[in-house]
């Protein structure tokens, strides 16, 4: 199986984030859909290690109620 020549790069690791954090809204919004869900990782484009950091922000910002549930 062929690997695909345009694969995205991973936004965080190319500027080093070590940590995402769940009160930096205009970082975590843009990984979500217009109904507040979670974008996939093969939309999103980031690695899984970001991806599971992502994915534990907007659940913490979700709980905290910096972000709907749903819109």
């Amino acid at each position: 199986m062929a690997r695909n020549k345009y694969s995205k790069q991973c936004e965080f690791c190319d500027s080093d984030a070590q940590y995402v954090d769940y009160k930096n809204i205009k970082a975590i919004m843009p990984f979500t859909t217009k109904y507040a869900k979670i974008v996939p990782k093969y939309y999103s484009g980031l690695c899984l290690r970001h991806q599971k950091m992502i994915a534990r922000a907007i659940k913490r910002a979700r709980f905290m109620a910096l972000i709907p549930f749903v819109k």
